[in-house]
């Protein structure tokens, strides 16, 4: 059986458009490899644990940088291609909406249309089996690598499923230590085992997902069809001064709320959790107000409150970041 699938997967319907694609893979598209190689990744961490693939963030996300390692970001991929086109290789089956199965048969491109017709997709019964075994998923991933992709390129395949890999386990390893003895400063060298992505990956999953996606200061949550997120992770107290990825030295915020947490114009109370302005906000400018109106309002906090922020480290910020008197002169 693994034979069976070692030959599909060796002769992928795949475009090889003279012109279009170039020598690191092997020129042809990339895109089903891509996909195949993420699913991999997925069921190695045990992220996909049913024989049931979801075209979700941790999904896209995983293609995504497959896609930006080898391709760069000057060709944008797109994963709706491979994810619907995947059905011409005979192992791979959509799974419609109930009702919208004669959709399936006209091309789907956006994501917005795959959001409407399709739920997700399955394997063969006999692929999975195979998948969920290391050494036979192995064999399938070298089949991939070697045969879309040039000598020079492999490694770059190999680093993005470590990646992966370890951003996973940062991310396991970081809410096991939130339950531990909270640290102002890590040693510079405590996660110096990890890639940098795996560690920036790890700590943005962790937190990301411990605030469901929701800005801790305004709560907005917005989360696009293909899992964009309106919010990133921030840390109280910076890396680069605490080394410090535990989830209680983070919050998940929006883009104006991060820059406006960084430049000490907002801080977090850390007895009360709630929101303080900076008194620099003058009150008698309106394009201010949505900035002031944050005064005293209750901080966003996760469920779990073993992954609540720190008090010493939103203590840290009111004392080395938080302006809290007003200059003698403004610009």
């Amino acid at each position: 059986m693994l034979e069976h699938y070692q030959t599909l997967f060796a002769h992928l319907h795949i475009d090889r458009v003279r012109g279009r694609w170039g020598t690191e893979t092997n020129h042809g598209a990339p895109h089903k490899t891509f996909l195949l190689l993420a699913i991999m990744d997925l069921i190695a961490q045990g992220e996909i644990t049913t024989n049931f693939v979801e075209l979700n963030a941790d999904l896209i996300d995983t293609f995504d940088l497959y896609w930006l390692k080898v391709m760069g970001s000057e060709k944008e991929g797109n994963i709706v291609l491979p994810f619907y086109h995947m059905k011409s290789e005979g192992f791979w089956h959509l799974v419609a909406i109930t009702g919208e199965e004669k959709m399936l048969n006209a091309p789907i491109r956006s994501l917005k249309k795959m959001r409407q017709y399709v739920l997700g997709a399955t394997l063969d019964d006999e692929l999975y089996a195979l998948l969920t075994d290391s050494q036979p998923r192995d064999s399938l991933r070298r089949v991939l690598i070697e045969t879309y992709f040039s000598p020079e390129i492999r490694p770059k395949l190999v680093e993005v499923g470590a990646i992966t890999a370890q951003s996973f386990a940062y991310s396991r390893e970081l809410l096991h230590r939130s339950h531990g003895q909270f640290k102002l400063e890590e040693a510079p060298d405590i996660d110096s085992q990890y890639y940098t992505e795996s560690r920036s990956t790890g700590f943005r999953r962790a937190i990301v997902s411990a605030y469901k996606h929701t800005c801790a200061v305004c709560r907005i949550r917005i989360v696009t069809p293909d899992g964009r997120t309106a919010v990133s992770a921030a840390h109280i107290i910076p890396w680069s001064i605490s080394h410090n990825d535990d989830p209680r030295n983070g919050l998940a915020l929006c883009g104006l709320h991060h820059w406006a947490f960084d430049q000490g114009l907002i801080g977090v109370d850390p007895k009360a959790y709630q929101i303080i302005v900076s008194p620099v906000i003058t009150p008698d400018e309106d394009a201010t107000e949505p900035l002031r109106v944050l005064q005293g309002k209750a901080l966003y906090l996760p469920d779990h409150q073993a992954l609540h922020p720190a008090r010493e480290a939103l203590r840290w910020h009111q004392n080395e970041v938080y302006r809290g008197e007003m200059p003698h002169t403004l610009l």
